[in-house]
């Protein structure tokens, strides 16, 4: 239960979003005629490019925090 907690914790907001994004690039599938098709299908690829942002965030704390252990460390 603790993996999956941790799992949870990680990836639950990733997930959400990817979700949230699929389901509007599938309302954007289904509006073949209306203006909204494009700006739903921008909404969608917002979604996927904030997944992107989260990771990056991720890697960068990361980076950060191994740098500073490392800094501790060399004292």
């Amino acid at each position: 239960m603790n993996r999956f907690l941790q799992l949870f914790l990680n990836y639950g907001l990733v997930a959400a979003i990817l979700v949230w994004a699929a389901t509007v690039a599938l309302m954007a599938y289904h509006l073949t005629e209306s203006p909204w098709r494009w700006a739903f299908v921008l909404m969608s690829l917002a979604g996927l490019g904030t997944i992107g942002v989260i990771f990056w965030i991720r890697k960068y704390v990361q980076r950060v925090g191994k740098a500073q252990q490392e800094v501790g460390k060399a004292q």
